[in-house]
């Protein structure tokens, strides 16, 4: 749930919150372009 991502994310000090429009819980099958490009987004962070 979109609560229980946000909590974390206040709680986990230098965390990245990421929302997809994906749908169930396997988002790298149902948005794989858009998990692709939140992975590479973060891993460019690094």
């Amino acid at each position: 749930p979109r609560e229980v991502g946000a909590y974390c994310h206040a709680h986990i000090r230098g965390s990245t919150l990421v929302t997809l429009d994906a749908t169930g819980h396997c988002p790298h099958l149902s948005a794989p372009e858009a998990t692709a490009a939140a992975i590479t987004d973060f891993v460019d962070q690094l």
